[in-house]
């Protein structure tokens, strides 16, 4: 999940907008990491979280995962675009 988010671009504010829409606290520590920049840097924070933490990073991920992808696939891939990430079913 992190690697699809990082090839959506995500930004921090697609992480405030992730976290709102995951359900998961915004004090909790994945929903603390997505909203600060370097995003890169934080990802790889994430994925290193201990496995108590799984959960709700993976619902963090997910939805900021969206939020990034539907502003992309809105603004640069709008049109003829194969992004394979595109149409994950």
């Amino acid at each position: 999940m992190c690697r699809y988010a990082m090839q959506a671009h995500i930004t921090t504010q697609d992480g405030r907008e992730g976290v709102a829409k995951s359900g998961v606290m915004p004090t909790m520590t994945p929903a603390v990491l997505i909203v600060r920049d370097p995003i890169l840097d934080r990802m790889a924070t994430i994925i290193n979280l201990p496995a108590a933490e799984y959960t709700k990073a993976f619902r963090v991920l997910i939805s900021t995962f969206s939020v990034a992808d539907t502003r992309r696939s809105e603004t640069e891939c709008r049109g003829a675009c194969t992004h394979g990430w595109h149409n994950l079913e």
